[in-house]
């Protein structure tokens, strides 16, 4: 799991060193680190393991279960280089024996020299890996192996292995060697970032202690803990981002109190007007939230609202309401979203809307020339256009309004202060409406949104049918391969998620680059495969999801990147990998990628051959449900099952909606702290709360309101 370090901590010079300073870290390999946002040591100690190996207690071969992980010691009996008699491939065997039985190790893919200096007869092994029993005999496959000198009960290096995201020309002791030697120059000098008032009573680590234990956890850390990511380790760095979120957020509430806003002239039959411009009557919910808006409009304070809804709902044309409100009464609009392919759809989405709305759409997208940057800005400052469409470029200094009146952000599933406070001083207090398409239990969204009012749409639009989903077995992918070939013969399209882009120390695990290729050679001749994922380069992710959406692509092999996707109306079927390692919450929004057209969607969760109960018991709630809110709440209900893999950062200004889920009561706290600070002290004068004033002012200038 990689993080952004607090920006508070970033300052200490030592920490900012190069990764390049590192034994066996070389420019190479610094690259190759750089790939996935690590540039300087902190950076670095905030990589927090994926998962953790228990490699505490070694095991008889007799006391190994088929089917689970497990460390043994055995003396080599037989060792070398076999091949298949039909196929002509090899394979490295090594078989090891204690004094209950033999293990077969075997591996397909390898380096004959690295294994031969195990497969000396008579020395003892260590082998840690999973388990199978086939014909009556205990096999592991591609384990992990070294010699062991010392007699049974003296082994060295016991302990939880932790593991870490797959990194280039990195290997798992190079990295290890690299992290222990950055804690041991760092974490001396690291400072605490939250006064230990604030973290006392709820009896939190401190953050060098935290990020030790991650690494390097004690012997008496529980593994359950460890792969939940609940141990307080985990939870002093959760909070740490909640605090820090939740202090800004009590601030902006407190400074917005009293400020004057702009009053918007609605007449009574204005909603009756605007929906006649659609070619479909809205549903209550989007009655019921625009009435909530218009009323904004006409309380003299700037409106702050938040219109949380399902994926599909009818968010996008109630803000295209509340747009065409305010540009009748001479305002400009401005509409931020996450990716510049969202966009370029919210742009065509305003194009193709009646004149009599009033819109004049402009997109400020990245890759425009100076000169082409610099005309758009002048005439969004003349007022030429009255909806400016953009990403974060809507916040760079060198854009201004001419009368911005709206704001309207559509975070989809980031909940943050930083955008929409820099955004919100483009004007002079103007309206802000917040979108989100996660749905959120309502207690987590009045905290996470503590500035914000909040509107909810529950229902579809006429019409519109609920993805089907379904659980299939493995042994049933012959099946599913055919399911997609049959919608791609019919003119549709279809999508398949892993949960990583690369292999990872866990083979079994489906990773995207290997699926495509897979899936290349066998639809390749016949139809149009692409491949998008988090690392690609930007311009190329967004080339590949804008030829998905507009039909240059059949089939689209990726990881959780398609989650703030494309509206692609054929897309009608998606194949989820090892849907075990996504919250419920995710796989719900992942589903809602498919069956956006008049085709229904249909979802396939593809379970692995062996899955946990509480695992069992999470897929049939997605299976049994469509309804976004009733499976939030379930999956608060079940937190702490399940992670996020291909986890995308979360730094200041933003937070994770897994940890929300995951950690309610740490969120309510971190809130209550943070609002009992500025209830007691609203400047921050205090000398003893210097600190938080850099935590403040950590967060880029402007996204305070004092």
């Amino acid at each position: 799991m990689i993080i952004s370090p607090p920006d508070h901590i970033k300052r200490l010079p030592l920490l900012n060193r190069s990764v390049s300073s590192l034994k066996g870290i070389g420019t190479r390999r610094a690259v190759s680190l750089s790939r996935r946002g690590i540039h300087t040591l902190l950076d670095l100690l905030y990589m927090i393991p994926s998962r953790y190996e228990d490699r505490t207690r070694i095991l008889t071969i007799a006391e190994s279960t088929d089917g689970e992980q497990a460390l043994i010691r055995g003396g080599v009996i037989r060792a070398g280089e076999e091949r298949f008699h039909k196929t002509g491939k090899r394979l490295f065997r090594i078989v090891v024996q204690d004094r209950t039985g033999r293990m077969e190790l075997l591996w397909f893919n390898y380096k004959k020299p690295a294994l031969s200096s195990f497969a000396r007869k008579g020395v003892d092994l260590l082998a840690y890996g999973r388990v199978q029993e086939r014909q009556q005999r205990r096999q592991m496959i591609h384990p992990d192996v070294s010699l062991v000198t010392g007699p049974p009960g003296a082994e060295a290096g016991l302990g939880y292995r932790p593991l870490y995201p797959a990194l280039e020309g990195i290997t798992w002791k190079v990295l290890r060697n690299a992290i222990m030697e950055a804690m041991d120059r760092c974490l001396g000098v690291m400072e605490e970032g939250i006064p230990p008032e604030v973290t006392g009573d709820l009896r939190l680590p401190s953050v060098a202690e935290a990020i030790r234990s991650l690494h390097d956890p004690p012997g008496d850390a529980s593994i359950e803990e460890l792969n939940g990511s609940r141990t307080p380790w985990h939870r002093r760095l959760v909070f740490d981002r909640f605090f820090e979120v939740m202090l800004n957020i009590a601030f902006r509430k407190r400074h917005r109190q009293g400020r004057q806003g702009h009053v918007f002239s609605i007449s009574p039959d204005l909603m009756v007007r605007i929906e006649g411009f659609f070619p479909f009557s809205f549903t209550p919910g989007q009655k019921r939230a625009l009435e909530e808006i218009f009323k904004d409009f006409q309380k003299g304070r700037p409106m702050n609202r938040l219109l949380q809804g399902d994926v599909g709902c009818g968010k996008t044309v109630v803000a295209a309401a509340a747009a065409s409100a305010a540009i009748q009464n001479g305002w400009q609009v401005a509409l931020m979203v996450p990716t510049h392919v969202l966009a370029e759809q919210h742009y065509r989405f305003f194009l193709e809307q009646d004149r009599a709305m009033g819109f004049r759409p402009a997109l400020l997208k990245g890759g425009l020339r100076r000169s082409e940057r610099m005309e758009l800005y002048e005439a969004v400052s003349r007022g030429s256009y009255n909806v400016i469409i953009g990403t974060q470029a809507l916040i760079q200094e060198g854009l201004s309004f001419s009368k911005l009146g709206l704001v309207v952000i559509d975070e989809q599933h980031r909940f943050g202060v930083r955008q929409r406070a820099l955004l919100d001083r483009k004007g002079v207090n103007p309206h802000l409406l917040v979108m989100t398409a996660t749905p959120i239990p309502r207690t987590l969204a009045m905290t996470v949104y503590g500035d914000l009012d909040i509107s909810v749409i529950r229902e579809y639009p006429e019409g519109r049918v609920p993805v089907a989903t379904r659980i299939m077995d493995r042994s049933r992918k012959r099946e599913v391969y055919e399911i997609i070939k049959e919608r791609m013969r019919a003119g549709q399209q279809a999508m398949v998620i892993c949960p990583v882009v690369e292999s990872t120390e866990d083979a079994d695990i489906k990773n995207a680059v290997e699926m495509y290729a897979a899936l290349e050679k066998l639809y390749g001749a016949a139809f149009r495969v692409g491949l998008v994922h988090g690392r690609l380069d930007p311009g190329e992710k967004e080339r590949v999801m804008r030829a998905f959406r507009n039909g240059e692509i059949d089939l689209l092999v990726g990881t959780t990147v398609v989650e703030v996707g494309v509206h692609a109306p054929k897309a009608t079927v998606m194949v989820i990998e090892h849907p075990e390692r996504f919250g419920l919450s995710q796989l719900h929004q992942l589903r809602g990628r498919v069956g956006r057209g008049e085709d229904q969607g249909l979802c396939i969760l593809m379970r692995p051959e062996r899955l946990s109960p509480e695992a069992e018991e999470r897929l049939e709630i997605i299976v049994r449900s469509s309804d976004g809110f009733e499976i939030a709440e379930k999956d608060l209900a079940l937190r702490g099952h399940g992670q996020l893999m291909g986890v995308r950062q979360s730094g200041a200004g933003e937070l994770d909606l897994t940890e929300m889920l995951r950690e309610p009561e740490l969120l309510m706290s971190a809130k209550r702290k943070a609002e009992e600070i500025v209830e007691s002290d609203p400047e921050l004068k205090l000398p003893g709360n210097r600190t938080l004033r850099r935590i403040i002012a950590s967060i880029p200038a402007g996204t305070s309101d004092f």
